[in-house]
């Protein structure tokens, strides 16, 4: 029996079935190892090893997912009775980091296991690879080790430096705040942009079919770029008559973009799907789980000659047209070639996926691939020069059309999917004709073109991992990932799929680069990151980039410490320490002094700290008024919102919050017993819904009522026009109030609208109140109220 270890489970059953019998695969479930984290740098100083541990088990909704100790011991049992263990874990740096991983945890020798890697999951591939095994590349896994190491350095000893000036829990990251940098330095040259107003003009012949427009060019100057003069644009656009000075026709190729890269292939789907990198990332994955694509981690933009094959022979016999020799396209700098680009791994497969958005990916996959390797679109391109003869002086127009004749690539998709579509080329003049130089030519209209400079473009998720790429920071196992973490941690927001920096992502930019953190600088990062590939490559050894680097940021965290000029961002109003912002999960946001003898605590407002609000107990101050006690604020078990509570032995205060003060008691108008606000929730979900209501504590009184801006009013009632019963005012989920009848339980379905607090026909209120989007009957159209037991005290220890 022969056992294959691979990283993800959802590969086992594809695998299994074209391996057959004598075989047995399992799955490691990822990483089972990794650095300490909490507490513990986990490096090894002098001698900058790794101190790894394994993976702790992690609780889910549907239970514990065991830790990498417990799959160790799994993978252990189950290669006992194996005849060659075959580490198969996937094809990139970080793949044959886990591949040492597992051989060190199970105990393995250098005549114990296999190596083995394939670049996609069918039956032709995996046989192939187990027909070429290998052992462990330690300079792949060096080079993984150095990633690590570097990206710690930074997250363990700069963001509590960074943390305390600023006082909040923040984080930095090697390639993540050069990210965030990014994005914060094309806001500012947008804010600081100023627009300048120029002019052109435009005319238009044979109908509109085709048009010329003013070339400029003599009119201004390197120093100034822009026509400013409105009136000789006005001039120009009221000529008429023309001369033709010179009219051509050219043939023009355009080639079809390259096949997919990791990059491309997230920029693509960010652009032409409307889809996340991250959902992106998590439905290519599944592909390949699939085997119905190539591995997706890579920077290759070619595919191998036998793939290229496949698809010129699938292409020819769709009646494509192919150029005479198989296409090979232009690698990036520092591009790791390991692997080809993304493709499907049956040409013939048009479709696959198991959901919309693995079947939407793979369609755009599958597309990349085929226009990759087919002939060139030809166009023709017309271009006339004209000029005016009814001018006080001669103005050049210039027109430019072009008409696709051969459509070659482009019968497949009609763009690059990475283009959007306000950077697609709108310079085509229309249906420009080939023109008798010498003879005259009538413009029927003209206008004068009004334009204003634009400022930089913001970057969304695509744009952003195109620069990052073009810069040569990150790789494609880790691209998504960073757009996760800047989103996910509010350092940027997106607005209308734009990336827009928080404040905090400005104060962390801002103080990094004050700091002079080298690794802020992208001449740094992208140096960090040849050199990794060097360590990958051998010729450069794992301490001849990680101590420098180490002994680097030391130099520079001991500079900001003696510079005096780092203090922290909000001092505590006693002793001028530093203010550092906690989350307490019951009592939310709050700030305490980071002086351990100070003990000074303040509220939060928006992210600042302000002197606490005191709110004494009414209870305690009424029976002994010398005695003022402070209320606290907590938040609600098991329910949205908080409550306030005097925190005193014996005495049983609690109140409702509003906007975080606390409301004063109420009482029942009808037994006088205590009233409670409570949040109406839906009967199904449970979740929130139709605002807030109050009832009585009296069990045996029941009474409820509505809220009004945190004030308990009657509930109002009307008869029903139909049955007699009550109608009663409720307030929707929308925010608006409608009328139901109390006696829907016997059949009646009367629901009528709220007109100022009255109950009127349906369609016949005049909006003062908007009654619910969708009528509600049955059982559903009373609110849920709450039991005794979700709105008893919460225990004050």
């Amino acid at each position: 029996m022969k056992i294959m270890i691979v990283e993800s489970p959802k590969k086992v059953e594809k695998i299994q079935k074209e391996l057959g019998s004598g075989w047995k695969v399992t799955a490691s479930a990822g990483h089972i190892r990794d650095l300490p984290r909490r507490g513990d740098l986990g490096i090894n100083i002098p001698g900058f090893t790794l101190n790894y541990e394994y993976i702790p088990p992690t609780k889910t909704a549907n239970g514990t997912f065991p830790g990498g100790e417990q799959r160790v011991a799994r993978i252990n049992r189950e290669i006992q009775d194996t005849d060659t263990v075959y580490l198969a874990s996937d094809p990139d740096r970080e793949g044959e980091a886990i591949a040492w991983h597992l051989k060190d945890s199970l105990g393995l020798e250098e005549d114990d296991y296999l190596r083995i890697t394939f670049n996609a999951v069918t039956k032709k591939v995996i046989e192939a690879a187990v027909a070429n095994p290998r052992k462990i590349d330690y300079q792949l896994v060096h080079a993984q080790e150095a990633r690590r190491f570097l990206d710690r350095i930074v997250g363990f000893l700069v963001s509590p430096v960074l943390s305390n000036m600023l006082g909040m829990n923040l984080s930095a990251g090697r390639v993540q705040s050069v990210a965030v940098r990014l994005v914060v330095d094309i806001d500012r040259c947008i804010k600081a942009f100023k627009k300048t107003k120029h002019y052109g003009a435009q005319v238009s012949f044979d109908g509109g079919s085709w048009t010329a427009e003013w070339n400029t060019k003599p009119f201004v100057s390197d120093t100034s770029p822009y026509l400013l003069d409105e009136e000789l644009a006005k001039r120009a656009s009221m000529c008429r008559q023309f001369k033709i000075i010179d009219s051509s026709k050219d043939d023009a190729l355009e080639a079809p973009p390259s096949p997919f890269s990791t990059s491309l292939m997230l920029q693509a789907a960010s652009v032409s799907l409307k889809m996340d990198p991250a959902v992106t990332t998590k439905a290519a994955q599944r592909l390949f789980e699939q085997g119905a694509i190539t591995y997706i981690r890579t920077d290759s933009v070619n595919f191998s000659d036998e793939a290229i094959e496949e698809i010129r022979t699938f292409a020819n016999g769709k009646g494509w047209k192919l150029p005479e020799n198989p296409r090979r396209f232009k690698s990036k700098s520092g591009a790791q070639e390991a692997h080809e680009a993304i493709r499907p791994s049956q040409m013939e497969v048009d479709e696959a996926g198991e959901d919309k958005d693995q079947r939407a990916l793979y369609r755009l996959i599958w597309l990349r691939t085929m226009a990759s390797q087919l002939a060139d679109a030809r166009y023709t391109v017309n271009t006339v020069t004209l000029e005016s003869t009814d001018s006080a002086q001669p103005f050049e127009f210039k027109a430019r059309g072009r008409v696709l004749t051969d459509a070659g690539w482009r019968v497949l998709t009609a763009k690059d999917a990475i283009e959007d579509e306000d950077e697609s080329d709108t310079s085509n003049a229309g249906n420009v004709p080939l023109l008798t130089p010498g003879s005259n030519k009538q413009a029927e209209s003209g206008k004068l073109l009004r334009k204003e400079t634009q400022p930089p473009k913001r970057y969304t998720k695509a744009s952003l991992i195109r620069k990052l790429e073009t810069e040569g920071i990150g790789r494609p196992a880790t691209l998504s990932a960073i757009m996760t973490n800047i989103t996910e941690r509010a350092y940027v927001s997106e607005e209308k799929r734009y990336l827009v920096p928080t404040e905090i992502g400005e104060l962390i930019v801002d103080t990094l680069v004050k700091a002079e953190f080298s690794f802020m600088e992208m001449d740094f990062t992208r140096g960090m990151e040849d050199q990794l590939d060097l360590i990958a490559e051998g010729k450069l050894d794992y301490l001849d980039v990680v101590e420098p680097a180490y002994e680097q940021l030391l130099v520079e965290l001991e500079r900001i410490s003696n510079s005096g000029e780092f203090k922290p961002r909000f001092t505590c109003p006693k002793c001028q320490g530093g203010m550092r912002r906690y989350n307490h999960p019951q009592r939310g946001a709050f700030w305490c002094c980071t002086d351990s003898e100070c003990k000074t605590f303040m509220d939060d407002d928006r992210g600042k700290p302000v002197p606490r609000a005191v709110h004494h107990c009414p209870t305690c101050a009424a029976a002994t008024p010398k005695r003022e006690t402070a209320l606290r604020r907590y938040k609600r078990k098991n329910s949205s919102g908080h409550i306030w509570a005097c925190p005193l032995e014996g005495c049983d205060t609690f109140l409702d919050d509003l906007n975080g003060k606390p409301l004063p008691p109420q009482s029942c108008p009808k037994c006088n017993a205590p009233i409670r606000r409570y949040q109406k929730k839906d009967k199904d979900t449970g979740k929130p819904k139709g605002g807030h209501g109050w009832f009585c504590t009296n069990e045996d009184c029941k009474t409820f009522m509505d809220d009004d801006k945190g004030k308990p009013v009657a509930i109002k009632t009307a008869p029903c026009p139909s049955c007699g019963k009550n109608l009663v005012r409720r307030k929707s989920a929308q925010g608006g109030w409608w009328w139901p009848c109390s006696g829907f339980r016997e059949g009646c379905k009367v629901v009528m609208d709220d007109d100022n607090g009255k109950p009127v026909p349906k369609g016949s209120a005049s909006r003062s109140g908007k009654p619910p989007s969708k009528p509600v009957n049955g059982s559903k159209a009373r609110p849920q109220m709450p039991t005794k037991l979700s709105i008893r005290p919460l225990n004050k220890k």
